[in-house]
């Protein structure tokens, strides 16, 4: 073709269309360009890091838990080694090797040659005994793939004593871990439960480590590339006494019923005794057994915590509230008599006194020391439900104690209107009756009358009770303190206080709570005895000690044995075991033996 000779028109199309054809050829290379510097530069990061993750596999090593300890510092929760073995045949495997692992682990068989097929890493067993570690060790230089790890898993030495005190701890679920990952829990950690464990779990929770391995393109390891130790919880120092603690439980426990024991501290509200019985050892469920499932199925409910979640009527205890009130309001005069027969009329029902053939005339301080029903149906017909409502609030019954533990309940505080919107019904003096003894429809918790003796012995000023006094990071500086949380109830006169603290003094040294008295730490209390539609009456017993004229009170206790008949004959004797152990911790003398009074002379 004579391209010179070649027409204009004909040269301008086809340089028109090499054009084009450049156009074409160069657009391929410039979106290459484009993406090349899109995915490099403003992308590469992200996909440097997944890159990265593909490349590295990253186990996760718990971390161990923060150790709890008494107000003694004995430990009362802490952790055990749990070793766990890893295989990786990463390097070239000889039969020597295998068979060295066969001898020391012939259980992890079919684990071993898995781990040789898929040439992944596999653990081949964890909690492995001291004898078998040693073994591995000793053989270790001719077993070149083996990595063991040393893992923490919660113990509890003290086995069922603090169980619900200071709860267990169990896996994370799913939606836990949803809502707790973006504060670095993982899908394998363990988290509180219950007690201690659940409310300070931000606390107690370490900072997992890991171990992080690199892979090849089928995922297959290649080298362990390092290790990041984990750090641990942090410790918790509480209130709890442990020697105070197993007397209470161990006394309790004898008598064969269910109930609980709560110890406060009346100068701070440090709780020194948390006892609930029937009660449970929290490691089994650490590693799940066949005995949590058996536990969980037990009738009688040993994962309830009878001292924050157990409500009953409180019984005679409830007279020292109707008594304060009577004498407040000023309706009542302490010297008023009334005749006691064994029994009180009110329309057509019969309220019965403990007493069946009557305490013959009593005035108010003897009413309670012998526990009179019929002196305080009358107290309380008196004053009415409006005014025993009223007090019973400003005594913060009704209400959660705050106490720093979970699942606490208010109980119940009856009125003319919480009745209306309950049962659909008006109050009726018959009601009224019944309250003003501690039946009928009010109901507490244990906790709840430890605190009300407590802020008695402290005339009027409450304490909110608390389990956890200081925690410590492991290097000893410490992160949280208790400050005490103080209410002071100033409407009760002072001349009220006097009365019943005198009262509550006789109700130990000579009535119905005898079973209690010791000369040498002479205490302050109230018997009970609720009655119970489901079977034997509920037995109580409050009281603070010592209970002498300007000394401040030391220890308050409630003590309530479900089913055990007669408060004076059944919980007393445990208040004054727990007592008598006090005694002896705190002066480091002996109690002189006392002769014990016949049951039937506690009465209520």
């Amino acid at each position: 073709m004579d391209w010179e000779n070649s027409p204009y028109l004909l040269r301008k199309q086809f340089y028109s269309v090499l054009n084009i054809l450049r156009y074409l050829l160069l657009l391929p290379i410039g979106v290459i360009y484009l993406f090349l510097i899109y995915y490099q530069i403003f992308r590469g990061e992200y996909y440097y890091e997944i890159s990265e993750k593909n490349r590295l596999r990253i186990f996760s090593i718990n971390a161990p838990r923060g150790i709890i300890y008494d107000v003694n510092n004995n430990v009362i929760a802490d952790n055990r080694p749990s070793i766990t073995v890893f295989y990786y045949p990463l390097q070239r495997v000889n039969a020597e090797e295998v068979n060295n692992l066969l001898s020391i682990l012939p259980f992890a068989r079919d684990k071993i040659f898995n781990a040789l097929k898929t040439k992944k890493v596999v653990s081949l067993g964890s909690d492995l005994d001291r004898q078998t570690i040693f073994h591995l060790f000793l053989t270790k230089h001719r077993i070149g793939n083996v990595f063991v790890s040393t893992e923490f898993k919660r113990r509890y030495p003290e086995n069922e004593l603090f169980s619900h005190l200071i709860g267990y701890v169990g896996e994370i679920t799913y939606s836990e871990y949803l809502s707790l990952r973006t504060k670095g829990y993982g899908y394998t950690d363990i988290v509180g439960r219950s007690g201690i464990e659940k409310v300070y779990e931000e606390y107690l929770k370490g900072v997992n480590g890991a171990l992080f391995m690199e892979v090849d393109a089928k995922g297959n390891p290649t080298r362990i590339l390092r290790t990041v130790p984990p750090k641990v919880g942090k410790n918790l120092y509480l209130t709890i006494d442990k020697d105070l603690q197993k007397v209470a439980r161990d006394a309790i426990a004898r008598t064969g019923k269910n109930g609980a024991v709560v110890g406060v501290d009346p100068r701070d509200g440090a709780i020194r005794i948390l006892v609930s019985y029937k009660d449970f050892n929290p490691n089994l469920f650490v590693v799940p057994t066949e005995e949590k499932k058996i536990l969980l199925k037990d009738k009688s409910l040993p994962l309830l915590n009878r001292a924050l979640q157990g409500i009953y009527p409180p019984g005679s205890t409830f007279k020292v509230l109707t008594m304060i009130a009577a004498l407040n309001e000023k309706k009542f005069p302490s010297k008023t008599t009334v005749l006691c027969q064994g029994s009180f009329k009110f329309g057509d029902k019969i309220f019965k006194c403990w007493e069946k053939k009557g305490h013959g005339y009593v005035d108010m301080f003897n009413g309670l020391r012998v526990s009179c029903n019929v002196y305080f149906i009358n107290l309380g017909l008196r004053i009415g439900i409006d005014e025993i409502e009223k007090y019973a609030k400003m005594f913060y019954f009704g209400e959660k104690t705050g106490i720093d533990l979970p699942y606490e309940v208010a109980g119940i505080v009856p009125s003319r209107n919480w009745k209306k919107n309950k049962f659909k019904e008006e109050w009726y003096e018959g009601d009224t009756v019944s309250v003003s003894i501690g039946q009928g429809y009010i109901v507490v918790t244990p906790i709840q009358l430890a605190v009300f003796v407590s802020a008695v012995a402290n005339r009027g000023i409450f304490y909110t009770p608390y389990i956890v006094s200081r925690v410590e990071d492991v290097d000893g500086e410490i992160l949280y303190t208790h400050t005490p949380n103080k209410k002071d109830l100033t409407k009760i006169n002072s001349e009220v206080w006097d009365f019943v603290i005198n009262s509550m003094k006789a109700v130990v040294s000579s009535g119905t709570g005898r079973a209690a008295y010791i000369p040498e730490f002479p205490a302050a209390g109230k018997t009970g005895t609720a009655q119970n539609p489901q079977g034997e009456d509920h037995a109580w017993f409050i009281c603070f000690a010592p209970a002498e004229e300007d000394k401040q009170a030391e220890i308050a206790l409630a003590v309530i044995v479900e089913h055990g008949g007669k408060g004076g004959s059944v919980a007393a004797p445990i208040a004054r075991e727990v007592l008598i152990e006090y005694y002896k911790k705190t002066r480091m003398k002996q109690i002189t033996p006392q002769t014990v009074h016949s049951e039937v002379e506690y009465g209520d």
